[in-house]
């Protein structure tokens, strides 16, 4: 086992106000959460109904130790449950924290392992966070660097015999107290995101489990085995649970679609459908499920796996534009009828969720290889590695509005808090930020640099002429002045007029 337990070891508390508990307390048991889990919902469509542009940095917390063997895993993103709590899960801690202004609500102990986003659930007595732990047995020590995308354990079956594997699933209520009487044991260790709806929580790990957990006792309810590492959040979306299965260097991934109350495959795409890796969660929006290749975006029929369409992208600053980033592995993000996705770059697509036509794209040169998308009233949200937050109008592709959130770089997890916006910034100099719009800053209107639009253009050409002709008069003529005045030829008819 890694740092002792928090089910059977110290607990570290601090408590809340007494009117925030009462109200904790008094939640209903199917309480439902602000930004509970990936993406906002259990079908992970990243919508937020936060505040609009432009958005100023209301708060931010700069002071947030990390414990543990290496810190620099950093934080996950966070989900916010109902009374406004923010939850973060460090490389040993799971922490909370206030949305009025960042301050510290709980810190609850955890074992080493990959800062996986976790999820809220409405439990017996007011909402919990379930969360996973544990690098298995063999977790990277503390002399090297860890990353957020560690390499995976040993399997079970790599293991020695009778040797427990060290991955689990745990849950505590919103003061950090443990829920259920013991940790669910994992066969391997988890870097994607925990999904719940309803009473239930599912978990996918790197060798291909796919849990599903009772939130209300943390008993295990089925578990199975999709063939490869889970590539994102699992979706559970009515009658179906969406699986993404990354696949290999020699086998295609797919999406798996699971009976929600026993486990049991109802389908699985073919190589028609997903002829390559599978990178993304998948994303369950009206009758599509989108998900996303090395180079190309997807659109399944729910019924069946079977191809509605698919989209290369090409960007020729990055082959292939997506990239598998483990604990905070890329996501399209669907509203309406439009599917936005951003690649390794920062190049933001908006694509027709009917027949994947590009509408528009935004070239914002400031990679965001780490954080999805996120889709409000107006505009698309960019977090970006520079640390800056970025919004891009949805009808016109055009940046509206950039606000510089941190001086620590890789700002990433947006999640709707109350009236507020919070990301998390750094790694082991980790930093929790909120927005609030700021009413009085004007709205920019920027085109994208690759777009090329004729009356600009014109206007530069003519701008630039004027500029460089005024650039030769004020060289050229000093210069002019010196040598005197300009030779002029002789006319032989003058010659001859004067003899």
């Amino acid at each position: 086992m890694g740092p002792t337990h928090l089910g059977r070891g110290r607990l570290r508390s601090i408590p809340v106000a007494l009117a925030a508990a009462a109200l904790t307390l008094a939640a209903p048991v199917a309480a439902l959460a602000a930004w509970p889990q990936f993406q906002g919902s259990a079908t992970h469509e990243g919508v937020s109904e936060g505040p609009p542009v432009p958005l100023g940095v209301a708060w931010s917390n700069d002071d947030i130790p990390l414990a543990g063997p290496d810190a620099r895993g950093g934080l996950s993103a966070p989900v916010v449950a109902d009374d406004g709590t923010i939850v973060v899960v460090a490389p040993a801690a799971v922490l909370g924290f206030s949305s009025e202004d960042g301050s510290t609500v709980f810190e609850a102990d955890r074992d080493f392992g990959p800062s996986a986003q976790p999820a809220v659930a409405g439990g017996a007595d007011g909402p919990i966070v379930v969360f996973t732990e544990g690098y298995g047995d063999e977790p990277p020590p503390a002399t090297t660097t860890a990353s957020p995308t560690p390499s995976p354990s040993p399997s079970p079956s790599e293991t020695a015999e009778g040797d427990a594997f060290d991955s689990h699933a745990d849950a505590v209520d919103l003061r950090g107290r443990p829920v259920w009487d013991e940790p669910v044991a994992l066969d391997a260790i988890v870097q994607m995101p925990v999904a719940v709806d309803g009473d239930t929580a599912y978990v996918g790990d790197v060798d291909g489990g796919v849990t599903a957990i009772d939130v209300a006792t943390g008993d295990v309810r089925w578990a199975i085995d999709v063939g490869s590492a889970i590539a994102g959040a699992v979706t559970p979306a009515g009658d179906r649970v969406y699986v993404a299965a990354l696949g290999s260097q020699s086998d295609p991934g797919g999406v798996v679609a699971l009976d929600p109350s026993t486990g049991d495959e109802l389908w699985r795409t073919t190589d028609e459908a997903i002829g390559t890796n599978v990178f993304s969660t998948p994303v369950v929006s009206d009758d599509a499920i989108v998900v996303l290749e090395a180079a190309s975006v997807v659109s399944l029929d729910p019924s069946d796996g079977s191809l509605s369409w698919r989209k290369e992208i090409v960007n020729p600053l990055r082959t292939p534009p997506f990239l598998f980033q483990a604990t905070a592995t890329p996501a399209p993000a669907v509203s309406d009828d439009s599917i936005y996705v951003v690649d390794v770059t920062g190049r933001a697509y908006a694509l027709d969720a009917a027949t994947g036509e590009i509408r528009w794209d935004h070239a914002l040169n400031d990679p965001s290889p780490v954080s999805p998308p996120v889709v409000a009233a107006d505009d698309v949200l960019i977090a970006t590695d520079s640390g800056t937050l970025d919004a891009i109008d949805r009808a016109t592709g055009h940046l509206v509005w950039r606000v510089d959130a941190t001086g620590r770089g890789s700002l990433r997890g947006l999640a709707e808090a109350d009236d507020a916006l919070v990301a998390v910034a750094g790694t082991d100099d980790a930093q929790l930020v909120g927005f609030g719009t700021d009413a009085g800053a004007p709205r920019l209107d920027e085109p994208s640099p690759t777009t090329f639009e004729p009356g600009r253009f014109l206007a530069g050409f003519a701008l630039g002429a004027l500029v460089l002709g005024a650039i030769i008069v004020m060289v050229f003529g000093p210069v002019q002045r010196r040598l005197g005045p300009a030779f002029v030829p002789i006319d032989a008819s003058d010659d001859e007029d004067r003899s």
